[in-house]
């Protein structure tokens, strides 16, 4: 099943969140950008999985309060039943395999207060997953090229520009990469049934 972008939404508890924050921060002398990464981009773009930490790269050091890092989110299939989802202060993203220039290919999804919001654009999230490439990476791949996100070929060049940004040994890297372009083709190739 295909998800048009027009049935994409944030978790209504994170946007939410965003809007109380906007109004603890008040009036910004410039706007402030908010790009969403990670599992939560993953759950935007396709509907699978919650993660347990939103992954935000701010265009600007923001001082975000103690009590606005977690975020009460409640659980879909028992509206009774509640998880912590916490703002990840540690994320950066010179720890994995992010294409350059990822920010501005992250489209605004809305903007709350003096916030604006943006997404990780579907075919740099799973070019971000390929470094650490753990199971879970490896499946929030496949979600992605499975809702018909991914051009391999786009993903492939991405995965390669990425490349050109790290320093040291990336043989295990470009291996990884290899394999990422693998699990796609299959996926786009011999969808599993819906």
């Amino acid at each position: 099943m295909e998800v048009r972008l027009a049935d994409k939404k944030l978790i209504p508890e994170l946007e939410l969140h965003f809007a109380k924050l906007a109004d603890r921060l008040g009036s910004l002398k410039t706007p402030l950008h908010a790009y969403i990464a990670g599992g939560i981009a993953v759950n935007y773009h396709t509907g699978y999985r919650m993660s347990d930490d939103v992954d935000v790269q701010w265009s600007h050091r923001v001082a975000i309060p103690p009590d606005m890092q977690v975020i009460e989110v409640a659980d879909e299939n028992d509206p009774d039943e509640y998880r912590m989802v916490t703002i990840d202060a540690g994320f950066a993203d010179v720890l994995g395999s992010f294409p350059p220039e990822w920010e501005g290919n992250s489209p605004v999804i809305c903007q709350v207060g003096d916030i604006v919001l943006h997404v990780m654009d579907p075919v740099d999230l799973a070019v971000s997953k390929v470094a650490r490439f753990q199971d879970r990476d490896r499946e929030d791949i496949v979600q992605l090229a499975r809702h018909g996100l991914i051009d391999v070929e786009k993903f492939e060049q991405r995965g390669k520009e990425a490349l050109e940004y790290f320093i040291g040994n990336t043989k295990f890297v470009e291996y990884n990469l290899r394999d990422a372009v693998e699990l796609i083709k299959k996926e786009i190739d011999e969808p599993e049934p819906s």
